[in-house]
């Protein structure tokens, strides 16, 4: 998908998984505020937790891929 719709394909993404970790980030918040047993907070602050650090990794992912199309544009670029 990414190779026919190319750079807005790309900011969508990028966008969506930023919203998506402000959205778990919140979920985490609300999962500590809540009053119900700890049994139940635990269980959903560790898959809160386990979803972040997921997504941290795909927005690091994602920033490592643009960095390196970037930089091979810019060679592209000094060699003609």
């Amino acid at each position: 998908m990414r190779e026919h719709l190319g750079r807005s394909y790309t900011a969508i993404l990028g966008a969506g998984l930023v919203l998506s970790i402000i959205s778990t980030l919140h979920g985490l918040g609300q999962a500590i505020g809540s009053s119900t047993s700890v049994l139940k907070i635990f269980a959903v602050v560790l898959f809160q937790l386990a979803l972040l650090i997921n997504q941290l990794g795909q927005f690091h992912d994602y920033r490592q891929e643009r960095r390196l199309r970037r930089e091979a544009r810019r060679d592209r670029r000094s060699k003609e």
